[in-house]
């Protein structure tokens, strides 16, 4: 089932055309070392000769040896190590180190550390970011099912952290930020790089880093409120219906197709007690500043909530479908901001979708090489029904722009990019992307 899935993906899913190996996974554990003429020492004296004396005494003290080495006696893998100035200003001195519990030191090697080989000569070659997955898990996240490292009637993959490494100019990019100058050595055994800055490991999910950063305010309660409105108006129609009047948590099935603004921005709850099964969704946020409001003339939450009240009599329980119909106008231009527009995406008349596609997406790789994009491709639907990329990527004096193909509105300006999270980048915009065709007045 992976092979086709890989398969598939590679008749046109992937960035820009080209379909590898590396951009699923590393080479396994134990696998031939590609042909490195020029490498001569083993990974670990490298990094004992690097000027990342902090970290090779960090990786001593660990067991990272015996995990790598539990994984096969011959194991291939790549490091990336921050040298002494960048674990300093990420607060790992020696001292802090030597008071490191060595589960920590663990989980921090393993952070830094991937099976198989990321040359920079595979980086070169590229335009989009070789997909690096550490050897450090979270425990309690599970995504949907692809590579098979879960169990049981779900159908999960374990959550690792990843990294998207790419190359722009002599600088080596790690999740869109640069990490200095490329410094890159072959080993026997793998390879490694040196970093002239740590990376940054994600803590928040997108809904936390949202709330605490303080510029989304309008974004995220627009939507709270409108879910709240929502439900609020499918108790009174199924009340009647019911014979009683339902609490919130039952309407949820009833109203499946409507993406509730929490979804896919934290850790779903459980489908039901002892549920184990994907519960994280990893994609790309482009998140409206309070500022992006006030440009289309919403100046307060207010302004939005009264706008949305012009569709509130579509909004109803169909008896018949027994679901939820109907939605509020500001609805469609979120969904551009959150899921790709994906509410437009095509379907067959029995109502199948193509499959989703990666959309996992950091600033060095927004530019207008995006715009063929398949952001849904695949599954059962024939390939007409693919659906490409609906937003048009473009770069003005060195900044990048982004707005809904055949929209008449301004391009929103990315202002901030690759806030890092649980769930995938965040980029903050200075406009709302309207939809074509939306009207405002």
């Amino acid at each position: 089932m992976r092979n086709l899935r890989s398969v598939i993906l590679c008749s046109g899913l992937l960035l820009f055309a080209a379909c590898t190996k590396s951009e699923f996974l590393p080479d396994p554990a134990g696998s031939q070392v590609p042909f490195q003429p020029e490498a001569t020492q083993t990974v670990e004296e490298l990094l004992a000769a690097s000027p990342a004396k902090l970290y090779y005494s960090a990786w001593q003290k660990s067991n990272l040896k015996t995990i790598l080495k539990a994984r096969s006696s011959k194991v291939v893998y790549t490091v990336f190590a921050p040298n002494d100035a960048a674990m300093q200003a990420a607060g790992l001195s020696a001292a802090a180190i030597a008071q490191m519990p060595v589960a920590e030191l663990d989980s921090l090697m393993m952070f830094y550390t991937t099976l198989g080989i990321v040359s920079q000569t595979e980086l070169k070659q590229r335009v989009d970011n070789f997909v690096v997955k550490t050897l450090l898990q979270k425990p309690g996240l599970y995504l949907p099912y692809y590579e098979n490292t879960g169990e049981g009637v779900n159908r999960y993959d374990l959550y690792y952290y990843k990294n998207y490494v790419g190359i722009k100019g002599e600088s080596l990019l790690i999740n869109g930020k640069n990490s200095g100058k490329l410094n890159y050595a072959p080993a026997v055994d793998g390879g490694l790089y040196v970093l002239e800055k740590a990376i940054e490991k994600p803590t928040k999910t997108i809904l936390e880093a949202l709330k605490a950063d303080g510029r989304f305010t309008i974004f995220l309660e627009s939507q709270r409120l409108a879910d709240e409105s929502y439900i609020e108006t499918m108790i009174n129609y199924m009340e009647p219906l019911f014979g009683y009047r339902p609490e919130p948590e039952e309407v949820l099935p009833y109203i499946s197709n409507r993406k509730l603004y929490s979804v896919g921005w934290g850790i779903n709850e459980p489908i039901y007690q002892g549920y184990i099964g994907p519960n994280i969704t990893i994609s790309t946020l482009f998140a409206p500043t309070d500022e992006a409001f006030q440009q289309a003339g919403f100046q307060t939450l207010a302004d939005v909530m009264k706008f949305n009240e012009r569709s509130a009599g579509t909004i109803y329980f169909d008896e018949n479908l027994f679901t939820g119909v109907g939605g509020y106008p500001m609805d469609t231009v979120y969904n551009f901001h959150r899921d790709w527009g994906r509410m437009f995406q095509p379907a067959t008349t029995g109502g199948d979708k193509a499959i989703a596609n990666n959309t996992v997406f950091y600033g060095n790789v927004l530019h207008a090489g995006l715009n063929d994009y398949m952001v849904n491709a695949g599954g059962n639907p024939p390939a007409e029904f693919a659906y490409k990329m609906p937003i048009e990527f473009s770069s003005v004096n060195n900044s990048i722009q982004m707005k809904a193909k055949g929209s008449a509105y301004p391009a929103a300006t990315v202002i901030d990019t690759d806030i890092n999270t649980l769930n995938g980048p965040i980029h903050v915009v200075d406009r709302l992307i309207f939809p074509k065709g939306f009207k405002l007045n």
